[in-house]
């Protein structure tokens, strides 16, 4: 004879089922209330690290955290994120081992690399932005990056303090087709040109500006004023030119030009 069940039993297994999704939940927002998203490489933004969407309480668009149509904090890229007052440096040297003056650069740069720290360097919140509908974002308004939270910040010595030590330089010139040129008020060092590095990335995937020493840079390479930027090796819309995590537009791992550094770099 079979014996009823007793309503006012709880099932065992369905209890653990249900401590196990609640354990996994908790885990996917422990990172800064953030469950950031994983869309496979050159899969656009939806779904991508930079999709927030899914974790804002306000209904957000998928270009807010970073541009917008009215009131934009400027007109070049739309730019809503609020910027950061840090200047960057690099204080642990001060030339590269190519012979080039490393720079510094603060909010008045006009390169992308300033709009990628805004997020990226810990000092402002994520959801610190100039408008949208009228709505700050409160969920995430207080959130600041951390190491924890946002893999960018690991390669930070010190998150906050402006300063790039032990990072690849930014916001850095890069002799194009085998040109010394000048930068951000940087010049390529003498050991830099030629042979050692690729005439032009561009052709591989990698992004280049110019900078026409008047305050203005754009894209694309142009002899004697080309430099690097943070986009140059990151596509942060997760665009088809991603090939692998984080954004990248070459490989972590390899022997030839499909790897990262050797898009630039001839060893």
């Amino acid at each position: 004879m079979k014996r009823k069940a007793q309503s006012g039993k709880k099932n065992p297994m369905c209890h653990s089922r249900l401590l196990i999704l609640l354990m996994l939940l908790i885990g996917g927002l422990a990172m800064g209330g953030q469950a950031f998203a994983q869309a496979a490489p050159g899969a656009g933004i939806s779904n991508s690290p930079h999709d927030f969407t899914s974790v804002s309480t306000t209904t957000v668009g998928v270009c807010t955290f970073c541009h917008t149509p009215h009131r934009a904090l400027q007109t070049k890229l739309l730019w809503n994120h609020k910027l950061s007052t840090q200047t960057y440096a690099w204080t642990d040297t001060t030339v590269t081992t190519g012979g080039t003056t490393l720079p510094t650069f603060d909010a008045t740069w006009q390169g992308v690399s300033k709009n990628c720290l805004s997020c990226h360097d810990g000092t402002v919140a994520i959801g610190d932005v100039a408008w949208f509908d009228a709505t700050p974002d409160q969920s995430l308004s207080a959130i600041q990056h951390s190491a924890a939270n946002d893999p960018a910040l690991i390669t930070f010595s010190n998150p906050g303090s402006g300063d790039l030590t032990g990072n690849h330089p930014v916001a850095h010139p890069f002799p194009f087709q085998g040109q010394a040129g000048t930068y951000n008020s940087v010049t390529t060092g003498t050991p830099a040109v030629a042979s050692g590095w690729q005439a032009d990335p561009q052709t591989l995937g990698i992004r280049l500006f110019n900078d026409d020493g008047a305050g203005n840079v754009s894209a694309g390479g142009v002899v004697g004023q080309t430099g690097i930027e943070c986009s140059s090796c990151h596509d942060p819309h997760n665009g088809t030119g991603v090939v692998d995590k984080y954004f990248l537009r070459g490989t972590l791992t390899g022997s030839d030009t499909g790897y990262l550094c050797l898009k630039c770099h001839v060893k």
